[in-house]
């Protein structure tokens, strides 16, 4: 069954600490950093991810949606919150996708669980997302074969012969 991970990225931004602390130097580059590990988390899970961003600092009046890599990124219109169209979205979805919500909102979380979808706390996919990064980084360093190169790899026979008798007498 296809997943779907729906994500609130301010009260993801505004849970983790990481984020929060950048957001306040930096907004847009904790948007970037939020995307590019949900991004890798999404890859990593297999799921289709859609991140939703209420219109707050954004000049447009109309929703703006973009793609990177993995995940869409929806901005929503302005004085249109990122609840109101996760809401929408969740009720529009068809009910042979395992849908998979990340809010704070408690309305929302209420709303997700009514409609057949799943809610999914901010810190446990903080918790997630930090425990698959370091379960990939464990399978990739298991994965990568050791080289075992020897310099008998790179010598001709005669250099090597060389090697070994100057190497018996002493």
């Amino acid at each position: 069954m296809k997943t779907i991970l729906i994500v609130d990225g301010y009260n993801v931004i505004h849970g983790s600490d990481d984020l929060k602390r950048l957001s306040e130097i930096q907004l847009e580059e904790a948007r970037l950093k939020l995307i590019d590990d949900l991004n890798g988390y999404s890859g990593f899970k297999g799921w289709e991810t859609i991140l939703v961003f209420d219109a707050y600092q954004q000049q447009s009046l109309e929703k703006r949606e973009e793609v990177h890599g993995r995940i869409k990124v929806v901005f929503t219109e302005k004085n249109k919150t990122a609840d109101s169209y996760i809401e929408k979205l969740v009720y529009s979805l068809p009910k042979a996708y395992n849908v998979r919500v990340v809010t704070s909102d408690f309305t929302l979380q209420q709303m997700v669980m009514a409609n057949g979808a799943e809610r999914v706390p901010v810190r446990e996919l903080i918790q997630d997302m930090e425990a698959s990064l370091k379960n990939f980084r464990d399978d990739k360093r298991k994965s990568v074969p050791k080289q075992g190169l020897k310099l008998s790899d790179f010598l001709d026979e005669e250099t090597l012969d060389q090697f070994n008798k100057m190497r018996v007498k002493e």
